[in-house]
């Protein structure tokens, strides 16, 4: 009888060690998945803040320099006025657009699944599998 009660023992003991070892595991998971997302988060915020200073760049440049350097243009060049303009407005909208295109890029790499939490589970359920397939033999 005591034979049996220390096999009882052995099988809870390894039963409940294999509990504390998936929660563990699944709080490893878990602080995975928070850590991925806040990465994700602040990649996303870069691109926005790269967005928002290209576009500002953009339109301030527009207001405070274009009559600047538009008249500037026309003295310099003796080119008509309305030359001068489009000279002007062209360069300062294509260096925003230049901005706004690199904003485009960093946003197009934030990706809205944790790649690297879900391989990890898929991973981790595999070898709970695998193990209790050899539990079982």
């Amino acid at each position: 009888m005591a034979h049996t009660t220390s096999s009882g023992s052995r099988w809870t003991d390894l039963i409940g060690g294999m509990l504390l070892d998936v929660k563990s595991l699944l709080r490893q998971e878990v602080q995975l998945f928070k850590d991925e997302v806040k990465l994700e988060i602040a990649t996303a915020g870069r691109a926005a803040t790269q967005f928002l200073i290209g576009a500002a760049l953009g339109l301030l440049g527009l207001l405070f320099l274009l009559l600047m350097l538009v008249h500037g243009l026309h003295e310099w060049t003796l080119l008509p006025l309305w030359a001068c303009y489009g000279l002007v407005g062209g360069a300062l909208a294509g260096t925003g657009l230049a901005l706004l295109v690199r904003a485009q890029s960093v946003a197009g790499r934030v990706q809205a699944a944790p790649r690297r939490t879900l391989y990890s589970m898929k991973e981790n359920l595999q070898w709970i599998k695998e193990r209790m397939m050899l539990k079982r033999t």
